[in-house]
């Protein structure tokens, strides 16, 4: 079973318009108007409601724009910059979707770490609240994360918000974290630093090492990049030992991302929202 994400404190800002929104959504059974920008942000914003509007049979169309739209019943997916959080306008009708800097976990010293709550989370915890056992938002669900992952966040500092994220969807059974050993198709773009041979070498004899030698072989891995700016520690972490893989997946979540951040400008933007949103409603992955 999923965990309810609006019970999260993380949410606290925005679980009441959620459910208010959501309520109205459910009762009036309208069309609803799905709005973004034809980003890769942007779509990934908009797939969970998707979801979460089809397994409710309520109608919806979706358009793809640069900028703000209002109009009744709809849903707006602001820029991934725009930190204005999410609210409500014309009697509860319309929702905008924006960014927002929340206190995530605690400190060692009991001082709140803050991250971004970013519209792609949002919209994941929108979805849920309007169908809350959606199947295709099961399988969906490791790319609540994907938010964070492309945004810059982890390239400065710790996020307290994707690890949140991360352990809840960990304990509920929805992705699993494991070592680059353990993906069966890395995407070795990511990982310039790694000879190939020595990874998948690695790979074949990793369960027959102890935890000693695991450590060791692996971290031999990582010193070509350690001197490095770039990638920061956290993403050298979440890329090498804590791989987000969901059920049935060959290549994780990083990956994924980085294959379509990669050919995202190679066609028209909108093209290739429609077809990432298809895709991934069909299958959950690439």
């Amino acid at each position: 079973m999923m965990y309810d994400l609006l019970q999260d404190d993380l949410f606290s800002s925005v679980s009441d318009i959620f459910l208010e929104f959501s309520s109205n959504v459910k009762n009036s059974r309208k069309k609803i108007f799905l709005f973004a920008p034809p980003t890769l942000h942007g779509a990934l914003a908009l797939i969970p409601l998707e979801a979460a509007l089809l397994d409710e049979n309520i109608p919806y169309r979706r358009s793809f724009s640069e900028d703000n739209k209002t109009s009744s019943s709809c849903i707006n997916i602001l820029k991934k910059d725009i930190l204005l959080g999410s609210n409500l306008e014309n009697n509860s009708s319309s929702l905008t979707i924006s960014s927002k800097i929340v206190d995530g976990l605690s400190g060692a010293h009991g001082d709140r770490k803050q991250g971004p709550l970013n519209s792609i989370l949002q919209s994941h915890a929108l979805a849920q609240a309007i169908s809350p056992s959606s199947p295709r938002l099961k399988y969906l669900r490791p790319w609540a994360l994907s938010g964070n992952w492309i945004d810059d966040s982890l390239d400065n500092t710790y996020d307290p918000v994707f690890s949140k994220i991360k352990e809840i969807l960990v304990k509920e059974g929805t992705i699993k974290t494991v070592p680059i050993t353990e993906v069966k198709k890395p995407y070795m773009e990511n990982y310039s630093w790694i000879d190939q041979t020595a990874l998948t070498n690695l790979s074949i004899s990793w369960n027959e090492l102890d935890i000693e030698n695991k450590s060791v072989l692996i971290s031999n891995l990582v010193k070509p990049v350690l001197n490095k700016s770039l990638p920061s520690t956290a993403r050298i972490e979440e890329l090498i030992w804590n791989c987000i893989v969901g059920n049935d997946w060959h290549t994780d979540l990083a990956g994924q991302l980085s294959i379509l951040e990669k050919s995202w400008h190679l066609k028209d933007g909108r093209l290739h929202a429609d077809n990432l949103i298809e895709k991934l409603l069909t299958r959950g992955h690439l």
